[in-house]
């Protein structure tokens, strides 16, 4: 990728209380992949497009996450060469993952953040 649209870095996994990097992959990416089973294609088109247009981030670089969403366009890349394809950042490709909760939320949960909690982890 030659330049790709940053977000705020590594701020999530610095400070006094660090997350836990790994707790949030699993929770976006329980999110993520949850959400597909329950909307359409278009949806996940409609998700990315706004991500996009909202934001000002270059759609293909979208499209490369957009896989767990199941938007029709993504490439069936495994994580790593999704990783790889953000530089081999993983908190830049955390940040997609965000990016495209967010683009669900506004698209397909009417603006309501909580629309998400239906995709928890439950133990």
């Amino acid at each position: 990728m030659e330049n790709p649209s940053k977000g705020p870095g590594a701020s999530f996994i610095e400070g006094e209380h660090p997350s836990d990097p790994t707790a949030v992959w699993a929770i976006l990416m329980g999110w993520l992949v949850a959400a597909r089973e329950q909307i359409t294609e278009e949806q996940a088109r409609n998700a990315v497009t706004w991500v996009s247009d909202s934001l000002g981030i270059k759609h293909d670089d979208l499209v490369q996450a957009a896989g767990f969403i199941g938007h029709p366009d993504a490439p069936n890349l495994t994580l790593n060469e999704a990783i790889k394809h953000y530089g081999g950042d993983p908190i830049t490709f955390t940040l997609y993952m965000v990016m495209l909760c967010g683009g669900l939320v506004a698209t397909v949960g009417d603006a309501d953040p909580d629309w998400l909690k239906q995709f928890d982890l439950t133990a």
